[in-house]
């Protein structure tokens, strides 16, 4: 991916679209663009092979918004994060079509995860540690979203749509998980880099 950034960047600026300066800027851009490209590209195919694009759009949807401003495990690597980003939405959507939470175990579910990532957000990266104000922004915006899960789900509840609800469920305790990990992560590092 980054040798490809690299060429597109290298275009931008031959063409005089931006000057030489922004190099990095754009080449970041670029492969980040690229890479969310390639596992959304590769998710979506899976989801179509397995006949569950409506399953597919709800997960992604609620995923990368919360995950945006919520926060959670930040992988290394490209591969390591697109290995483990295809992965788990493999396994949600085939254990959502196997299995069904209960309306109550759902909506306990999404309560409880939404009460905790709320509470944990954002979790920051090493890479990337937030100052105040774009802390209580992605708590605000979190809020928003997760005020949004939750009226989706009633009326997923409301209409009797039980595999959609079952699905929001899990995708929220997914979303959970990889908060608590990033915060474990983070703290790991954080420690590490002290010691040095």
């Amino acid at each position: 991916m980054r040798r490809l950034s690299e060429k597109l960047t290298e275009y931008v600026i031959k063409t005089g679209t931006v000057s030489s300066e922004s190099y990095d800027i754009y080449q970041y851009g670029f492969q980040i663009g690229l890479e969310m490209l390639c596992c959304f590209v590769t998710c979506l195919s899976i989801a179509i092979y397995m006949h569950m694009i409506p399953e597919f759009a709800i997960f992604t949807g609620i995923f990368m918004l919360l995950r945006t401003y919520a926060g959670g495990v930040h992988l290394n690597s490209f591969g390591s994060c697109f290995i483990c980003s295809v992965t788990v939405q493999i396994i949600a959507m085939y254990f959502n079509s196997k299995y069904k939470f209960t309306v109550g175990t759902a909506w306990l579910l999404i309560l409880v995860s939404a009460i905790l990532i709320l509470k944990a957000a954002p979790v920051e990266c090493i890479n990337r540690e937030l100052d105040d104000t774009e802390k209580e922004h992605c708590k605000k915006v979190t809020m928003k979203v997760l005020i949004a899960v939750i009226v989706f789900a009633g009326c997923c509840t409301l209409a009797g749509i039980l595999d959609i609800l079952s699905l929001v469920a899990l995708t929220s305790f997914i979303i959970l998980i990889s908060q608590y990990v990033g915060i474990l992560k983070y703290k790991i590092e954080k420690s590490k880099n002290k010691r040095r």
